[in-house]
């Protein structure tokens, strides 16, 4: 009886140890996970696109911190979530952006402290970009600079490397930016669109996102390494070139 007993606590020992163990090893392989799943503003076909992974983000623990000891992921939910909507900019810049950052972090970990940044005065891609790098105007590592159009310069600030991203000639629908110009210039004037325009305009740019998300991304992007780049928070600041040679001899 002694030793049936012994056996049984034995076992339950191991059994509650297991659980403990297998639970914490849990825990620790799904820190950070974000939500990918559908929702009312988030549809299945972009939860189940085949290129819609998230990335992994490394950043400091509080406001005065070091490195944090653990990650977390950021999704495209995650940016639908903050921007407001998902949309096609913003699937493209989602895309845009975590191909350039495999590329700048190969061993799948960002550091969103080590991060700069050029992209255009638009909603969709000044969001995406300031939420995936970190990158932020009031700490002079975002430049807003509309002449990059479409797409993003991106560059770790520790190695000085930086890529040029941008979508490849004719993968955005000529129709799709002639509608999308149509609407946004009546609105410029003051005059009013009709609802099969936007509803129109709203189902090509679903269209497009779902072509996007399921996209081999070197099929569908062009991603330059740019040598040497320096990178200049805005032009409102230089030296006075006309002055420079003032004190020359004749």
């Amino acid at each position: 009886m002694l030793y049936e007993s012994k056996y049984k606590v034995a076992v339950l020992i191991i059994i509650v140890g297991g659980l403990i163990f297998f639970g914490f090893a849990y825990i620790s392989q799904n820190d950070g996970k974000t939500d990918n799943t559908p929702d009312w503003f988030y549809p299945e076909w972009a939860a189940n696109a085949k290129y819609n992974q998230p990335i992994r983000v490394l950043d400091t623990e509080s406001a005065l911190g070091r490195y944090a000891t653990k990650t977390k992921q950021i999704g495209l939910k995650d940016l639908a979530r903050v921007h407001g909507h998902l949309c096609d900019g913003l699937v493209i810049a989602f895309v845009e952006i975590k191909a350039v950052l495999e590329k700048l972090f190969p061993n799948g970990i960002v550091d969103r402290t080590d991060l700069r940044a050029v992209s255009k005065n638009g909603p969709c891609w000044v969001d995406a970009v300031a939420i995936m790098t970190g990158a932020r105007i009031n700490f002079q590592t975002l430049r807003i600079d509309n002449r990059i159009g479409d797409g993003f310069i991106i560059q770790r600030i520790s190695t000085g490397e930086a890529y040029d991203v941008h979508l490849k000639s004719g993968v955005f629908p000529a129709e799709q930016a002639s509608l999308e110009n149509k609407i946004r210039t009546l609105r410029a004037e003051g005059k009013p669109v009709s609802k099969e325009d936007i509803d129109r305009f709203e189902a090509m740019a679903d269209s497009l996102s779902r072509f996007i998300l399921n996209s081999e991304p070197n099929s569908i992007l062009e991603i330059t390494l740019l040598r040497d780049y320096k990178f200049i928070f805005n032009d409102l600041y230089n030296i006075r070139s006309d002055i420079i040679n003032k004190d020359m001899p004749r």
